[in-house]
């Protein structure tokens, strides 16, 4: 998937050597849209030694323009590094941490970008713009990680739990979610933040005997031993004893969040703790820091970014605005310490110049001021234009789209159609040959296309271009199709969450029944609100709220025992789902205990009976179907929607599960209208 021919090709058009001559220092780009990352690369190239070193960071108006603009990237400079840094899910001041996902793939970028070093590969870094104008905590990439090597010696088992501890992963019984570890005898589970699956550690004395990954369903050991892994943090804020410090400091400033404080003193992780990063960490710094000097920032489509940006500001009041006034009615404080708000675009620009980096911008407006600046009509402006036009929208007229790449062969255009799929390459060939156009295929394109004739090549590109001035004509799928019918590669397989009958108090009404998992089953009577005392001579009382549970009379005749649970222990409950007026469990009693005993021991005998019948199963014949054909792929790839991540899951299991030699035991479930054919 090299399209780096196409760069090469721009290269040769005046209007990209100037802009790669401007391009020393600040400056404004015209393009179309599509034309963004060809010229980028371009740009890149040319950049080389202390002062302008090839390294990039990409802001864009979303996210997913972040990711797709580096796929495009990744195609037109193979030999870069090219990474996304994802945006937290949460705002500044919420009382919510963002995901161990997010954070460790934030904290591996961070870590590439000091590791990186002059004469490396070329680095490329996208970001939304909420990702990059969220400050980031200063020294995060000293923190350190945590390597474990099998075979290797020296490792006390206690020491590694302490130091995963202090890199923020959360001791548990069983591991299942990222950021967790579990140590059993001389086992070590660990799930790191950007794994696919979580690990696990054999030591033998000081030696790490053996490293494999494993499932959390069933916690059973995958195939295939793990050479290494590398532990990260899983949180960006982690509890040194300066911050701990810090955060006994601020007791009295902040009364409202005096628990949170309180925990964090103690060095003990609190979900929302990341909110107080501006009060306790060392210093707060722009994501620019932690690139190199000298690295070039790249602002795609201006004006929806600058929107977006003040967007994200007001939005960000507005919701601290409504905390405050749903914490007059009793629900918690929000942290407002007055700093720590996201940057605004021309902090990001002084930032950047301060670390001896470039400022470019590439917006698909073209207000003709450019050229007019050109022929002398008015003062120069500074905007370099690359004169470039998009592709015609045929609406998915093959017909048209192949007679209008055949004018351009015929007029000695050189004309390159990027697809993702390599069979929609092959499809695109014989559809031009079907038509007397001269076309061929190619596995990379590393040298300017030739005229004449098209190339159709498998890549990434988010649209496509024309350009007279090297008569050099870009199609994407999309162009030429009407529509992108390729699967996305790009889009991570995640992990399937546990799922459980949460119990959400808002929805709960009077009556409903739920089970606490100490005191079993209950009725939910009411909401209420009480205060409650932390106790010593500086007694603080605090206002909390608690679910009202009612539960079966302890003594007869009298009325039923009251539970109080708190707001935050909601995870203790859950919805019943058995029959339609159970009987209520006693509290303390042992009937609840007694129950789940017998439900335990009737699990054991259905899993008793289930090993049976799939030993049976297991040692019966079936037929194995072979591996996909290339026409098979290419039927796939010609399908005309972007299956969801579900769905692709499903088929590579299906497809596994057919070419097993054993009989097929799969029931695929799901709603009218969701994919299941």
């Amino acid at each position: 998937m090299t399209i780096s021919g196409i760069a090469r090709a721009l290269a040769q058009a005046p209007s990209v050597r100037a802009a790669t001559e401007a391009a020393r220092v600040d400056a404004d780009f015209s393009v179309v849209t599509g034309l963004d990352a060809p010229v980028l690369s371009a740009l890149l190239a040319d950049r080389s030694g202390p002062d302008h070193p090839p390294v990039l960071l990409v802001v864009t108006p979303t996210g997913r323009r972040a990711e797709s603009i580096g796929a495009a990237l990744q195609s037109l400079v193979p030999s870069a590094e090219v990474r996304h840094f994802p945006a937290w899910e949460t705002l500044p001041h919420e009382r919510l941490s963002p995901s161990t996902e997010t954070v460790g793939r934030r904290l591996q970028v961070l870590r590439d970008a000091a590791a990186w070093r002059p004469g490396d590969a070329p680095l490329i870094v996208t970001a939304s713009v909420r990702g990059a104008l969220q400050p980031i905590a200063a020294g995060l990439t000293d923190a350190g990680v945590l390597d474990l090597v099998a075979g290797a010696r020296g490792h006390d088992l206690e020491a590694v739990a302490r130091r995963l501890v202090e890199l923020a992963y959360v001791r548990v019984d069983m591991v299942s979610r990222r950021g967790e570890f579990a140590v059993r005898g001389g086992i070590l589970d660990v799930f790191p933040p950007v794994a696919d699956h979580p690990y696990r550690v054999e030591f033998f004395g000081d030696e790490v005997d053996q490293i494999r990954a494993f499932s959390v369903a069933d916690q059973r050991s995958l195939p295939g031993d793990v050479p290494a892994v590398t532990l990260l943090p899983s949180r960006e804020l982690l509890l040194t004893p300066d911050v701990r410090a810090r955060a006994a400091a601020l007791h009295g400033r902040f009364p409202g969040l005096r628990t949170m404080l309180e925990k964090m003193s103690e060095g003990i992780p609190v979900e929302g703790m990341e909110s107080l990063l501006p009060a306790v960490a060392d210093a707060i710094v722009p994501l620019v820091d932690y690139l190199p000097r000298g690295a070039a920032v790249a602002l795609i489509d201006p004006e929806r970014s600058v929107t977006r940006a003040m967007t994200l500001g007001e939005t960000n009041r507005e919701f601290l605005e409504a905390a405050w006034s749903a914490a007059t009615a009793g629900a918690d404080t929000p942290v407002d310490l007055g700093t720590g708000d996201f940057l605004t675009l021309p902090d990001l620009r002084a930032a950047a110049h301060e670390r001896g980096g470039a400022w470019w911008s590439f917006s698909g407006f073209d207000s003709g001021e450019a050229d007019a600046s050109i022929e002398g009509l008015i003062e120069s402006i500074g905007v370099v234009r690359v004169p470039a036009r998009p592709v015609p929208s045929f609406q998915g007229n093959v017909d048209g789209a192949t007679a209008h790449v055949g004018d351009l062969v015929a007029d000695g255009w050189s004309v390159v159609v990027v697809a993702s799929g390599a069979g929609l390459v092959d499809r695109t060939r014989d559809v031009l040959a079907e038509r007397g156009i001269a076309a061929r295929t190619a596995e990379r394109l590393d040298a300017a296309p030739d005229a004449g004739v098209v190339t159709a090549v498998q890549g990434e590109l988010e649209g496509g271009f024309e350009l007279e001035e090297t008569k050099l004509a870009v199609l994407t799928e999309a162009e030429f199709y009407g529509r992108t019918i390729g699967a996305d590669g790009r889009v991570v397989k995640k992990l399937a969450s546990r799922r459980r009958n949460v119990v959400d108090p808002l929805q709960l009404k009077a009556g409903d029944v739920v089970v606490h998992s100490t005191h079993g089953i209950g009725r939910f009577v009411e909401l209420v609100q009480r205060e409650v005392s932390s106790g010593g001579r500086n007694a603080v009382k605090t206002t909390r709220e608690y679910l009202v549970l009612e539960y079966a009379p302890s003594k007869r005749g009298h009325p039923g025992d009251k539970l109080f649970v708190p707001t935050d222990q909601l995870d203790l409950l859950s919805k019943y789902v058995g029959g339609d007026a159970p009987a209520l469990s006693k509290m303390g009693g042992s009937d609840w205990a007694a129950a789940k005993g017998k439900a335990r021991k009737a699990v054991r005998d259905i899993a008793v009976e289930l090993v049976k019948l799939y030993s049976a199963r297991m040692a019966a014949k079936g037929y194995a179907f072979g591996p996909d054909t290339p026409w098979q792929r290419e039927l796939e790839e010609a399908f005309p929607f972007a299956e969801t991540p579900d769905q692709l899951q499903t088929i590579d299991e299906i497809k596994a599960d057919m070419e097993r030699p054993i009989p097929m035991d799969r029931l695929l479930s799901g709603d009218v209208g969701f994919g299941k054919t």
